[in-house]
């Protein structure tokens, strides 16, 4: 008896239907399909969370004179508060300690919203405070500001923050910001 191959024992009902499938063609169709049904629905989640994103919080105001009075009386060095500043500036973070280390204090602003300017101060390893504080700086020249000379230094990164530095008396005084070095300059020309 001769050996059948599979295809040869069907009906020729079923080898007619076999011969005219278009099968392989309506799965590459369904597959390009399923995939951009997919990606449709990945947009529309993705458009669903990006328009739903709550706001940036701006931080609480505080209120920083009375800390820059309280270690003006207590720390041994001239402690530095600015004069005034504008109205759209708003002080954001204030923060100090004593430690044997040394004599630490900082007040943050938030400028026009979107900018950051920062005064600290400290006693304490100046050399070792600044590697700490100004990790990833470099010098960038100098400015003159009220007959004193301030080191510039600029952020190694993408959106540099940038900072004036000047050492005096065993204190290191660090201004520092999100903002151009004439903003900074401004903001020391303020300090008394």
């Amino acid at each position: 008896m001769p050996v059948l191959r599979r295809w040869e024992q069907m009906p020729s009902e079923m080898m007619e239907c076999v011969a005219s499938s278009t099968r392989g063609r309506e799965t590459t169709r369904d597959v390009v399909l399923t995939v951009v049904i997919l990606f449709g629905l990945l947009a529309l989640v993705g458009g669903f969370f990006a328009l739903n994103r709550p706001e940036a919080e701006t931080p609480d105001p505080v209120e920083y004179e009375s800390v820059a009075d309280l270690v003006r009386r207590e720390y041994p060095y001239d402690v530095l508060v600015p004069r005034s500043v504008p109205d759209s500036w708003r002080a954001t973070s204030v923060d100090h300690s004593q430690q044997a280390g040394g004599h630490e204090w900082r007040v943050g602003f938030l400028v026009d919203e979107e900018q950051f300017v920062g005064l600290e101060q400290s006693d304490g390893e100046i050399e070792a405070y600044q590697r700490d504080r100004l990790r990833d700086f470099s010098e960038d020249g100098e400015s003159r500001i009220d007959g004193d000379t301030w080191q510039r230094l600029v952020e190694d990164d993408r959106n540099p923050d940038r900072a004036l530095v000047q050492v005096d008396g065993g204190v290191v005084t660090i201004v520092r910001g999100t903002t151009s070095y004439q903003v900074l300059e401004e903001f020391v020309s303020w300090l008394e």
